[in-house]
């Protein structure tokens, strides 16, 4: 008996995990926060709510540091991840959905305002300590560039720490999350945005892992994305949070 039981029971959770969608992701303000109990919210969030509601399936979240989140997508333990770049590496183990729903942004640079440091430009970044983040992209000219002397953290908010205790001389960030994260408490004080700016066109998209049972439906998860970009339901959600375009 109770071996069939154990059976039932295993039959059960896979029908279980067949209902969900799993999200594993990094603590991103405003795209993506990550709460006390480790599930998370903000505007990613709220669009995979409204590709889950259209799939008929229930949204699990569960924050985690951004190497590891896609440590998630490579072995299978989460199903989907959104705020990604598609490269040749990550596309061994994701296939990407089209369309991406979000394309355009902007890169910044973030320094304390006691060191008065001028980035106008490009070149003007060459003799500093530049913040990054692990595993992140930002565009192809910096990534590429080995003559940068950059300096990894593991988050953003590390990063920040870096510049704050004097480690580090700038440090590089998506624009609506530096500006966000530059404002926090005390930093609004001690810390500005440079004058130089890259705009970029690179897609962003949410990713279906390729060991996720759900694979065989992306293209429900493409036909509900082209939904929400069709009837402007991205641009509302985007609009609750103060952002107004991202092109």
């Amino acid at each position: 008996m109770s071996r069939i039981f154990l059976i039932v029971l295993c039959l059960f959770s896979t029908l279980n995990k067949a209902d969900e969608l799993t999200t594993a992701n990094a603590n991103w303000p405003p795209w993506r926060v990550i709460h006390e109990d480790g599930t998370l919210n903000g505007i990613e969030i709220e669009i995979l709510q409204h590709v889950a509601n259209d799939l008929g399936l229930n949204l699990v979240t569960k924050g985690c540091g951004w190497k590891r989140c896609l440590k998630h997508m490579e072995i299978g333990g989460s199903d989907v991840m959104t705020g990604v770049y598609k490269t040749p590496e990550r596309q061994e183990y994701m296939t990407f959905i089209e369309p991406a729903y979000y394309t355009t942004q902007g890169i910044c640079f973030y320094t304390l305002k006691s060191k008065t440091l001028r980035i106008n430009q490009y070149e003007d970044l060459k003799p500093l300590t530049i913040g990054t983040v692990k595993k992140v992209s930002y565009f192809d000219r910096f990534d590429n560039d080995t003559s940068l002397n950059k300096f990894e953290s593991t988050t953003g908010n590390a990063s920040f720490r870096l510049l704050e205790g004097g480690r580090i001389d700038v440090i590089v960030l998506n624009c609506i999350n530096g500006d966000i994260s530059a404002n926090v408490g005390d930093r609004a004080d001690l810390i500005t945005r440079a004058k130089y700016i890259f705009k970029t066109h690179r897609p962003v998209y949410l990713a279906i892992s390729n060991k996720s049972p759900l694979l065989p439906r992306q293209d429900e998860f493409s036909q509900s994305l082209q939904k929400m970009l069709d009837n402007h339901e991205i641009d509302r959600i985007l609009a609750s949070y103060g952002i107004v375009s991202i092109d």
